[in-house]
């Protein structure tokens, strides 16, 4: 009934949050760029809202990168001092993904539902037409992926 085809579960992420970055042209670019150039992988970008007095812009990087992403990132906002950086490097990404979601009402329902059955905290969201992502604590890693198995029977 939901066409959902596949759960992948990635237990390597980290979750970088820039809180309070300034609100300038090109900072997206001009950040990820910096990013890249010191070869640390993004995934998973999410930005809240840039006003004058708050926004977060959040993603994630694997582990093993997170302490270096956070020297680049305290570098290059060293010029912002009301500009937060936080690394969360106990954090599990598992993403719900077919074909057959697109144009069907419910499957995020569904996905939250189990999820919210298991008691897991989801700390993000990111959807496309064919995908759910979530970030989640390490701590509720097993028991998501099985609700999530479990609540779709694959």
């Amino acid at each position: 009934m939901y066409d959902i085809g596949a759960i992948h579960r990635d237990d390597s992420v980290a979750i970088a949050y820039i809180r309070k970055p300034p609100n300038i042209p090109g900072l997206a670019y001009r950040t990820f760029a910096e990013l890249a150039d010191r070869g640390i992988d993004v995934d998973l970008i999410l930005q809240t809202s840039m006003t004058a007095s708050n926004g977060t812009i959040i993603f994630t990087v694997q582990q093993e990168d997170g302490e270096r992403a956070r020297e680049v990132l305290c570098e290059f906002f060293a010029d912002y001092p009301e500009t937060e950086i936080e690394i969360d490097p106990c954090a599990v990404k598992l993403s719900v993904s077919g074909e057959g979601m697109q144009g069907k009402p419910g499957v995020a329902a569904r996905v939250f539902k189990c999820l919210w059955d298991a008691g897991v905290r989801i700390i993000n969201t990111s959807t496309s037409e064919i995908k759910i992502s979530m970030l989640i604590p390490q701590s509720d890693a097993d028991k998501a992926y099985n609700a999530l198995i479990n609540g779709f029977e694959i």
